[in-house]
């Protein structure tokens, strides 16, 4: 054997690369996994490498169960769904066989209880895979979830939120938890038992989860690790929604969170919090809901403006998802002007019903408020008759000479610029986008932006414009062709 493979850090890269192996159509057995099998068994030197490797990441219970000699039948070559049915649980002696590897596991996937019932016997303190970095618990009841929470887990999903969960303290069992993403509420599941759950972990840096209660509001301010915060409450929720004790918030600052998202929370609790919250740091915004009508929207956009995140604030998204709903004949709102004093905006996504009300003089003063914008979307659902013209676009565009993505409706109508009269090109602009707009020239607006925006790509909607644009660019390549 060549000198280099008894070298450790050689022998990690070569079987890393060895995991990266797609597998062909068809395959039983993973390709990567049957040839790391294959090299655990080459030599001494490479077996207990290429062991951590092949055991690393599990999908199942399955290969740790297969290691006890009496199950070994029953799992392989292929088990029988609902095959440890009436299988007794794991006897003292059977346990040294199942943990013989567990050790090595680092990501376990776990979407069914079906043989949990095999570790019974176990000690209820121990922890099954005792350096699991990485869990997803995606089984209904959280009983048995405490033989998972290793004290070295990094990250945990949990799909359903059950009162046990408080029983298993994942904080305190999870003392280096960082990632914490629980998805929706069960049946019996109250506020108190998400709180709870929340409010033992002390090292988070992400958490994403159903709307939460003042004190677990609190703690998290006290979490100086919290960087990114979601709390997302799942249209399919199986229990009802907690409710914030509105009464019992604090004013808090949450010092190093960046991100921030709620989506689908409700609208009153999101005003109460943040208009209880400084967030000195934040960089990204994003809010969702069902149905954002802009007397709902307006309030949230100016208790975002008290945040402390005027001169920090680089990314927002806002959208909505009911295409029924439209905003009330006669109501107008300046949702863009509420967004003006966060100076140092790079990116802006509206998908909004309520009214965006664009026009030439708003695009302007958008852009010259946001110098350093890198992408705008402004999505007005209502698709009334478009307000900003040629004319407008491109005096926004000389105030914004970074940005690379523009989405909003354009007048392909009224036309009122001659390229040939104009020395202006935008070279950093990519992406142009507009909605099902009608034209009253293709190839007049083809030429003016072939002339204006020379690295523009297009979006779907413009069909017959980008014919004329290919067109153009074709000509264009073979005069240069020829010209060389």
């Amino acid at each position: 054997m060549h000198q280099a493979l008894l070298v450790p850090e050689v022998i990690l890269k070569i079987f890393a690369h060895v995991k990266q192996i797609k597998d062909p159509l068809y395959t039983s057995t993973p390709l990567y996994r049957q040839c790391l099998a294959a090299l655990a068994t080459t030599c001494k030197a490479f077996y207990e490498p290429a062991m951590d490797f092949l055991w690393a990441d599990m999908d199942s219970l399955l290969p740790p169960l297969g290691c006890v000699t009496r199950l070994h039948p029953m799992i392989y070559p292929s088990a029988k769904k609902f095959w440890s049915k009436d299988i007794e649980p794991l006897s003292e002696l059977e346990r040294s066989q199942f943990l013989r590897h567990s050790g090595r596991v680092r990501s376990l996937y776990v979407s069914s209880d079906d043989d949990i019932h095999l570790l019974y016997f176990l000690p209820f303190d121990i922890c099954v895979f005792p350096n699991l970095l990485s869990l997803s618990w995606m089984v209904v009841f959280s009983r048995h979830l405490h033989f998972f929470l290793s004290p070295t887990l990094r990250n945990c999903y949990i799909a359903i939120i059950q009162p046990e969960l408080v029983q298993n303290s994942i904080g305190t069992r999870c003392p280096v938890l960082e990632d914490l993403d629980m998805v929706t509420m069960g049946p019996r599941a109250r506020a108190p038992h998400l709180s709870e759950s929340v409010r033992s972990c002390k090292a988070l840096k992400r958490l994403q989860c159903p709307p939460l209660d003042s004190a677990a509001w609190k703690h998290l301010s006290t979490i100086p690790t919290l960087l990114d915060l979601s709390i997302h409450q799942e249209s399919f929720s199986l229990g009802p929604p907690p409710e914030l004790d509105t009464h019992n918030l604090s004013f808090v600052t949450f010092l190093n969170v960046t991100t921030l998202r709620f989506c689908y929370a409700p609208i009153a609790d999101i005003i109460a919090v943040m208009q209880h919250s400084e967030f000195p740091s934040l960089k990204e915004f994003e809010f969702i809901a069902h149905v954002l009508p802009g007397a709902e929207l307006l309030p949230v956009l100016r208790a975002l403006s008290q945040c402390k995140a005027c001169h920090t604030l680089e990314k927002i998204v806002i959208s909505d998802d009911d295409l029924e709903v439209e905003e009330p004949p006669g109501d107008s709102f300046s949702v863009v002007r509420e967004l003006l004093c966060f100076t140092q905006l790079r990116s802006l996504r509206l998908v909004i019903n309520c009214s965006i009300n664009l026009d030439n003089d708003l695009l302007l003063e958008v852009v010259s408020s946001w110098p350093q914008l890198r992408t705008l979307s402004l999505y007005d659902k209502r698709h009334l008759s478009p307000k900003v013209t040629f004319r407008g676009l491109f005096a926004a565009l000389r105030r914004c000479p970074q940005l690379h993505a523009l989405n909003i409706e354009l007048d392909l109508v009224n036309i009122d610029i001659d390229p040939k009269a104009e020395s202006f090109q935008h070279t950093s602009l990519i992406t142009l986008g507009i909605h099902d707009s009608p034209a009253a020239d293709d190839e007049a607006i083809a030429r003016i932006i072939f002339a204006m925006l020379p690295n523009v790509r297009f979006a779907n909607t413009w069909s017959k414009i980008s014919e004329h644009h290919e067109s153009l660019q074709a000509s264009s390549n073979l005069q240069v062709g020829g010209g060389d």
